[in-house]
């Protein structure tokens, strides 16, 4: 097996593990409701950015991929890892992802300068645990990366 699906394999294995621990999260949104929102905003977005990949939401998992989102990481190996060190680096990251982003830079060595970027990236954006998700869905995502000084 190679490194890339190892990875997605323990991605995709540990989801249903953690939510064993994970508190159940308090979603008021379907992925329909998301598609009409205003065109734009973070909810319309993250019903796109899911539908594109023929994705719905993992149980608890909701404002993971907000996240992705607004950040605009993709679902790769590679985009989770970026994601991973972006949230790490604005404060807002769970032990599991710091845990992935770790075992990521022990698979992949070469990541570590793309990585980094993310973290750089981080220095100017305001913390993201300060703003409540689901109050940010039916916003512009533009403003919200603004507001938030995401670049």
């Amino acid at each position: 097996m190679n490194k890339y699906k190892l990875m997605s394999k323990m991605i995709e294995y540990s989801v249903p593990i953690l939510n064993i621990f994970r508190p159940t999260s308090l979603w008021p949104y379907t992925l329909p409701q998301l598609e009409y929102m205003e065109s734009g905003s973070l909810g319309n977005n993250l019903h796109e950015f899911l539908n594109n990949r023929n994705l719905d939401f993992l149980k608890n998992y909701e404002t993971h991929d907000a996240y992705h989102a607004l950040l605009g990481y993709g679902t790769t190996v590679t985009e989770e890892l970026k994601l991973q060190a972006f949230m790490w680096g604005n404060g807002n990251s769970t032990y599991a992802g710091r845990a992935l982003l770790i075992f990521g830079l022990i698979i992949f060595p070469s990541k570590y300068q793309t990585l980094v970027i993310e973290l750089k990236k981080v220095k100017s954006a305001k913390p993201l645990k300060l703003h409540d998700v689901i109050s940010m869905l039916p916003k512009q995502i533009t403003l919200l990366r603004k507001e938030l000084c995401i670049k």
